[in-house]
């Protein structure tokens, strides 16, 4: 498979590992990634990651032990978590301390023909959503989660 892999460096190689599958996981075969900031920081040292990049993605589902995800397009939530901890138990398992975070964080990321992911975190696409506007769903659902995880104090408007 060709990987674009950082290990201090970008390279791109080919002959980079197949992507193998843990139980419940799928592999994606990635049509498109997105670049974000997270992207640029982790080459300059950001979370000391080795492996491949890359977070945002949409792709088709080419191997899964759910046939009803074989051949489906996916975009998928980047946290793997352990779902046993009481973060996990408590729903909060993008907060889980023993997570891996595609591309960022111990889990080789979408710059690459392949990635994994638990099947639990991909989720089909309609096809009214281009590939170009389903890349943004990581960013825009990290953008919504703030309103979940922050208790905004507005100051009360009061007309003039």
């Amino acid at each position: 498979m060709r990987a674009l892999v950082f290990d201090g460096k970008l390279h791109l190689r080919a002959g980079y590992p197949d992507p193998v599958p843990a139980p419940g996981e799928s592999i994606v075969k990635v049509s498109l990634a997105g670049i974000c900031g997270t992207d640029l920081e982790i080459t300059r040292g950001y979370m000391q990651y080795n492996g491949i990049p890359g977070h945002e993605f949409v792709g088709r589902v080419v191997k899964s032990e759910l046939a009803a995800l074989i051949g489906k397009r996916v975009v998928g939530e980047i946290n793997a978590s352990c779902g046993s901890c009481d973060w996990c138990i408590d729903g909060m398992g993008r907060h889980c301390p023993k997570r891996t975070v595609l591309g960022i964080l111990g889990r080789d990321g979408a710059f690459a023909e392949c990635l994994r992911l638990p099947n639990a975190n991909l989720f089909p696409l309609p096809d009214t959503v281009t590939d170009e506007a389903a890349v943004f769903t990581e960013p825009f659902a990290a953008a919504c989660e703030i309103f979940d995880q922050a208790r905004l104090n507005r100051p009360h408007c009061r007309p003039g």
